[in-house]
C-alpha cells in the first residue's frame, strides 16, 4: 500500500547477463526446419519428393515452427505417422531417422513455444535439452529396432552396422552432453 506522503520507491531494474545466447527467432526457425525435415522424410518413405511437395512441407513446417502450439505440433506428428503408415514399410534407416526427428520436433517445438521472438536463449539451456533428447534416443532407437525385428523386418549386414552406429552416436551424445547441474 502506498500513501501519498510515503511514496514507494521505483522497483530496481535487472538485466540478466547471458554468456552465450541465440535469438528466440532462431530457436523458432530451427523448430520449423525440424518439422519440415520430419515431414519430408515421412513423405519420401513412399512417394517421390517434388517441388510442390517441398513447398507444402515447408509451409507446414513454417506454420508449426514459427507459430508453435501443441495442436499444430500434434497435427504435424500425426501427418508424419499417417504418411509412413499409408506409404508402406520404410527402410530401417528412415525409420530410425524418423524416431530421432519426432523426438527433436517435440523438444524443439516445446522450447520454441516458451520463447518469444525477441527473447535470447542461452546455449546451455539448448544443450541441456539436446542432452535429454540424446538420452531418450538410446532407448527409443533400441526399441525401434526391436519393433522392426518383431514385425518381421530382416536386418541386412549394412543395416546392422547403421543401427549400431546410430545407437553408439546416441550413447556418446548422452555422455558427452552432461547436464549443467551435474
Amino acid at each position: 500500500m502506498s500513501l501519498p506522503w510515503f511514496p514507494t520507491p521505483p522497483a530496481p531494474e535487472a538485466e540478466p547477463v547471458l554468456d552465450r545466447a541465440v535469438p528466440g527467432a532462431l530457436v523458432r526457425a530451427g523448430a520449423a526446419v525440424l518439422v519440415t525435415t520430419m515431414l519430408l522424410v515421412a513423405w519420401s518413405a513412399a512417394w517421390p519428393v517434388g517441388p510442390v511437395t517441398v513447398l507444402v512441407m515447408v509451409l507446414a513446417g513454417v506454420l508449426t515452427g514459427l507459430l508453435p502450439s501443441p495442436a499444430r505440433v500434434g497435427v504435424a506428428l500425426l501427418a508424419a505417422g499417417v504418411l509412413v503408415l499409408v506409404g508402406g514399410p520404410a527402410s530401417v534407416v528412415r525409420t530410425l531417422t524418423l524416431v530421432l526427428l519426432v523426438h527433436l520436433v517435440v523438444w524443439a517445438s516445446a522450447t520454441a513455444g516458451r520463447v518469444t521472438w525477441r527473447m535470447r536463449v542461452e546455449l546451455g539451456v539448448l544443450r541441456d535439452g539436446l542432452a535429454d533428447v540424446a538420452r531418450v534416443q538410446v532407448g527409443a532407437q533400441t526399441l525401434a529396432v526391436v519393433a522392426l525385428v518383431v514385425g518381421g523386418r530382416d536386418l541386412a549386414a549394412g543395416d546392422v552396422v547403421r543401427v549400431v552406429a546410430i545407437l553408439a552416436a546416441a550413447a556418446v551424445a548422452a555422455v558427452v552432453l552432461p547436464r549443467s547441474g551435474d
